[in-house]
């Protein structure tokens, strides 16, 4: 947010002393999209599960029914979680220390369906 504001702030200052355009508008439009990433960010958490559906919230949000994976793969800095016609990956630098140990139990307690083709 720190890099937003004051990318707002000398995207005015330039206005304000009548810098050329080019200088104006791509600091005004760099600051207010990071100013919208970070509301963004801190309204909607990165995961959230509901009634069993685990849901990864970004620009294109994607979702994955728990009861029905096949298969979960753990790896150094991700999980990865498929089911028959989805796959999600999950970041875990992305989540608390307390929200990953709480987000790996829930995983380890899954039972994961059998594979259909």
């Amino acid at each position: 947010m720190l890099f937003g504001v004051s990318s707002v702030i000398i995207g005015l200052v330039a206005l304000i002393i009548g810098s050329e355009s080019i200088f104006i508008y791509p600091w005004l439009i760099l600051g207010l999209l990071e100013i919208g990433i970070w509301y963004y960010e801190n309204k909607y958490q990165y995961l959230k599960i509901d009634n069993n559906i685990l849901t990864k919230n970004s620009l294109f949000s994607k979702s994955i029914d728990l009861t029905q994976l096949t298969a979960i793969k753990k790896n150094k800095s991700t999980f990865v979680l498929e089911s028959n016609d989805h796959s999600l990956k999950i970041y875990k630098d992305m989540i608390a220390p307390d929200s990953l140990n709480r987000l790996t139990d829930l995983l380890n307690e899954i039972e994961l369906k059998p594979h259909q083709v």
